[in-house]
């Protein structure tokens, strides 16, 4: 990721740099179809709020271009913050949930279910639901200072991105902020409600919309002009429906003793992808952080290990100590997890084996539960793969492995041949055998008082296996 992180910073300044065209003096994706509408987060989800309630939402719907007005089009702060928050009412870190959505995706407004409070930090449960939610991922993040005039330049250019538009997070304190609540000065995008002062207290996240050069900023005896449109996610009912302009010098000052404001920005590239392995999981378990989920396969049947393996990234030790499906609800769920990673080593095993691996941890109180199934979708291959459970007892402390091999060990023919030995005398009446490591051999039946038993394994060169 870091890697990933390099390249974008580095397209960003050659966007800039290389861009000739006369930025307009005033943008508002807020305007857009793409930007959903402005809502009141729960609890301290801002950062979730802003990357994925509206950083996230915004740039997917550009890609499709469809619009955020549908329900079923923006995407679900909670589906993060749930999984981050262990539980609580706290806070997270934006990039905590847009690294979460590189292998699981983000699901929808739709497909959350509703939470109105923070007493049910839920997950949802259906394969479907993140079946869908895996199609819509991250792909890569950027970041970008704001110290210099220059600096503040090459993000107008990106927040307009020549008319297409995207949007950037950013984070300051919360409490102990001014505003002019009726600003009527000049402006092209026509918010009345300016920020004068920087907060002083608390940790929060919010979003930045667009620009308006022509906004004057004349407090501490100074004018100054321009400010960024900034978007809370405390509803339409503070500031200007939930937007201000931000002056652009709160940024080029220096900020004053006892403010907090952070002089970077970040945004965000998203890809709609097509999960290739999927592993549908039903758990039941009444403490969800005690467990995480390993995704793997090995080439043979025989394998007792997987030779490949990914880990998912959510159900991992997350959530706090409540049932699967969230405080005062079920424990049991049914999940789906992205094992995409692995997909291209299951084109080189001629006999896949796949394993699930489900940790077990003591993560404060000590749950308890069991697998009740789980299935491995080959989308790729249309196929279908099933584990049953049934003879499974609960979880052990520590690894619990559970194979599902996709072919028999062993396969016979039923033809009768005649090899000779190494001393050319010929064996009547073998069964060829072919084994689990790819060999042939001949097996020899006794059959004495009405039993029949395998006496020996012969190889074609005499040689004696005693089995694979």
């Amino acid at each position: 990721m870091r890697k990933t992180l390099t390249v974008l910073v580095a397209l960003v300044a050659a966007f800039s740099l290389a861009a000739q065209e006369q930025l307009p003096l005033s943008v508002d994706n807020s305007k857009s179809i793409y930007f959903p509408p402005v809502f009141s987060q729960i609890g301290g989800s801002c950062a979730q709020a802003s990357a994925i309630g509206y950083l996230f939402t915004y740039e997917m719907n550009s890609l499709l271009d469809r619009p955020s007005s549908l329900k079923s089009n923006r995407f679900s702060y909670l589906f993060t913050w749930n999984f981050l928050n262990e539980g609580i009412d706290q806070g997270s870190f934006g990039w905590d949930g847009i690294l979460l959505s590189y292998r699981s995706g983000i699901m929808s407004d739709t497909d959350f279910p509703e939470q109105y409070s923070t007493t049910q930090f839920y997950w949802a449960d259906g394969y479907d639901k993140y079946y869908r939610a895996m199609h819509y991922k991250a792909k890569a993040v950027l970041s970008m200072k704001l110290e210099s005039e220059e600096d503040i330049e090459n993000l107008k250019r990106y927040i307009y991105n020549e008319g297409k538009g995207h949007l950037v997070t950013f984070s300051s304190a919360g409490n102990g902020w001014k505003f002019d609540s009726n600003y009527n000065g000049p402006s092209l995008t026509g918010y009345r409600c300016l920020l004068t002062a920087l907060p002083t207290s608390g940790s929060h996240a919010m979003t930045i919309v667009g620009y308006d050069d022509t906004v004057e900023c004349s407090f501490d005896g100074r004018t100054t002009t321009g400010a960024f449109i900034a978007v809370n996610s405390w509803g339409t009912y503070i500031h200007d429906g939930g937007f201000y302009y931000l002056p652009y010098r709160f940024f080029l000052e220096p900020v004053p003793s006892g403010c907090i404001l952070s002089k970077s920005v970040s945004g965000l590239q998203v890809q709609y992808y097509e999960p290739r392995l999927v592993f549908k999981v039903n758990v039941d378990y009444n403490s969800r952080n005690d467990l995480s989920f390993i995704m793997g396969a090995a080439d043979k049947p025989y394998a007792q290990e997987p030779s490949v393996q990914v880990a998912s990234s959510i159900a991992s030790n997350q959530g706090g100590d409540y049932p699967m499906q969230g405080r005062s609800s079920s424990s049991s769920i049914e999940m789906a997890f992205d094992a995409s990673a692995i997909a291209d080593a299951l084109k080189r095993y001629s006999q896949p084996k796949f394993f699930l691996l489900v940790n077990r941890k003591g993560v404060g109180k000590l749950g308890e539960g069991r697998l009740l199934g789980y299935e491995v979708h080959d989308y790729e291959n249309n196929r279908t793969y099933t584990f049953d459970a049934s003879g499974y007892g609960p979880f052990e402390l520590g690894s619990n492995l559970y194979p599902l091999a996709t072919t028999p060990l062993h396969t016979t023919s039923a033809n009768r041949v005649e090899w000779l030995t190494a001393s050319g005398q010929p064996v009547s009446a073998p069964l060829v055998v072919r084994t689990a490591k790819e060999k042939y051999a001949k097996i020899r039946i006794i059959k004495k008082d009405n039993e029949i038993s395998f006496k020996y394994m012969f190889a074609p060169d005499g040689s004696v296996y005693l089995g694979d």
